[in-house]
């Protein structure tokens, strides 16, 4: 997932200028053979790569920015200014670190018109970095969110987080570096002129402003057939018994899915309880009738809420891996 992130954030990564020369150049471009009076181009090539050991360590640095900026907070509300500082330092420390760690990347921008050309290259450190979710995360996270709540942001939390399994592993938290290390340095220079306030504030934005959520589309069938399954039997207690049986035929799919990339242990578990519910499911396909579908659900109500169970059970190991 850090390397995912990590390639996601390029085109970010790249100044105001860049974005605006590529936009450009895809505009040309899409109307080849025209002539212009002005063409564009930009190129961006990674000047230096990590290895994963490294991108990890670099993320655990990141959570701990966050951390100590969490910690600071917590001391000035105790009006703990010396250790507020020495949090504060601590989290501009770990700034340094990861300003010297991260990949580079050479951005080279090129614009002609007749009679007249520009070209610039520049080197343009990595931004964004992924907050690694370790033993830390409910430290760091949960103040993020609570900060968010607070401020009435964009962050909408599910009723019921823990049945929401295919979230899990498919959200990607960044730390904007550039401003968490102004932030730093503000909320640094309002404690030493005394105003805590304006220091809180400082710290606050780092939470509101600097960390990043962002989705990611990774097929997850195991999530996916757990929430079909949970969903299943939210429609079969609502009287929804159509929809619980396409939302079973969905879980069938996911289980299928899931098949072809668990060991053989998990598969073989997987096309057990996947052939239990195609067996259910045939049984409404043969009748198509509604009051059949009813029975038929009904009967198998506490199957239904066992295989919930079963998959959110292989889930759970699945992320404790």
């Amino acid at each position: 997932m850090k390397n995912r992130s990590i390639n996601s954030r390029i085109n970010t990564m790249v100044s105001a200028a860049a974005i605006c020369a590529t936009t450009l150049a895809f505009g040309i471009n899409a109307q080849a053979g025209e002539h212009h009076a002005i063409t564009s181009s930009t190129t961006v090539t990674p000047v230096n790569t990590l290895t994963n050991q490294e991108n990890q360590s670099l993320s655990l640095a990141a959570s701990r920015v966050l951390y100590h900026a969490e910690t600071a907070q917590l001391a000035l509300a105790d009006k703990k200014k010396d250790d507020a500082l020495t949090q504060i330092d601590q989290g501009l420390k770990l700034i340094k670190i990861i300003k010297a760690s991260v990949p580079k990347y050479k951005i080279t921008t090129s614009i002609k018109a007749p009679g007249e050309s520009y070209k610039s290259s520049e080197q343009v450190p990595q931004r964004y970095v992924t907050v690694l979710s370790d033993a830390y995360l409910e430290d760091i996270i949960a103040p993020v969110l609570q900060s968010r709540k607070s401020k009435g942001g964009h962050h909408k939390a599910t009723s019921n987080p823990e049945e929401d399994f295919s979230m899990q592993g498919r959200v990607i938290i960044s730390l904007d570096t550039i401003l968490a290390e102004h932030m730093l340095n503000q909320a640094k220079s309002d404690l030493k002129a005394n105003k805590l306030s304006d220091a809180d504030n400082a710290l606050t934005t780092i939470k509101n402003e600097g960390v990043v959520f962002e989705s990611v589309s990774v097929p997850q069938p195991l999530a996916e057939a757990a929430d079909n399954l949970y969903l299943a039997k939210t429609e079969m207690f609502n009287g929804r018994y159509h929809n619980a049986y396409v939302t079973l035929k969905e879980a069938s799919k996911d289980l299928k899915a899931y098949e072809s990339i668990s060991g053989n242990v998990r598969g073989r578990d997987a096309r057990g309880l996947r052939m239990k519910i195609d067996t259910l499911t045939a049984k409404i396909d043969a009748l198509k009738d509604k009051n059949e579908t009813r029975k038929i659900i009904n009967d198998a109500k506490d199957d239904i809420v066992s295989w919930g169970h079963e998959v959110r059970s292989w889930f759970g190991k699945q992320l404790n891996r």
